[in-house]
């Protein structure tokens, strides 16, 4: 790890939510199933790109929304701040049956 481990506060939690809506909504992209924890996060989407694809974007604005809350929006501030908030890849499974859709929704929003 480049950096200490990130526990998200419940705003941070809040922060990151509401950035994964809004850039699904924006990209048209469906959340069937969405459970931000504080220390790792489950998303079940409907995209029209790559998982790679989908996943980093989301970091990305996801650690932009962070770092500005926490005011590191200069230069300055961002390389004197926290330049990583998630862990370098991710599992990235592909859903291809209504049942295994309705198990991996269910984990993300009751099984954790």
């Amino acid at each position: 790890m480049a950096e200490s481990a990130v526990v998200l506060s419940d705003e941070q939690r809040g922060i990151v939510e509401q950035t994964i809506r809004r850039h699904c909504e924006i990209r048209k992209w469906s959340i069937l199933a969405l459970n931000v924890r504080t220390n790792h996060i489950h998303l079940v989407v409907c995209a029209d790109r790559p998982a790679a694809e989908v996943m980093n974007q989301l970091k990305a604005w996801c650690s932009r929304k962070l770092s500005d809350a926490l005011g590191l929006t200069s230069t300055v501030a961002r390389k004197a701040g926290r330049r990583r908030w998630f862990s370098e890849g991710g599992d990235k499974l592909e859903i291809d049956t209504e049942k295994y859709l309705e198990n991996a929704s269910e984990y993300v929003l009751d099984g954790q």
